[in-house]
């Protein structure tokens, strides 16, 4: 019987590598709600303005989600780093 303190082969060595998944949710404000514009006049005279307050909050969620897709490729290539 062989005691490995006594063996002549040297010792195999051996890398094990683990991956773990972390999941990391977007910042906060970058979650922010797009609720609309409260349009309650009846006049016709006030929908130019209503219009522009609903193309704004359009814009306002349009510019979110880009900044969300730019934080997620930023994610993504860090992952790809490590």
């Amino acid at each position: 019987m062989m005691l490995s303190g006594c063996s002549s082969t040297p010792p195999i060595a051996r890398t094990v590598v683990t991956k773990q998944t972390q999941y990391v949710l977007p910042p906060q404000s970058l979650m922010s709600q797009c609720l609309p514009a409260e349009c309650s006049s009846d006049a016709n005279a006030d929908l130019p303005d209503c219009i522009i307050q609903l193309l704004a909050v359009i814009t306002k969620c349009d510019t979110d989600l880009h900044n969300i897709e730019i934080w997620r490729r930023e994610k993504q290539h860090e992952q790809s780093i490590h």
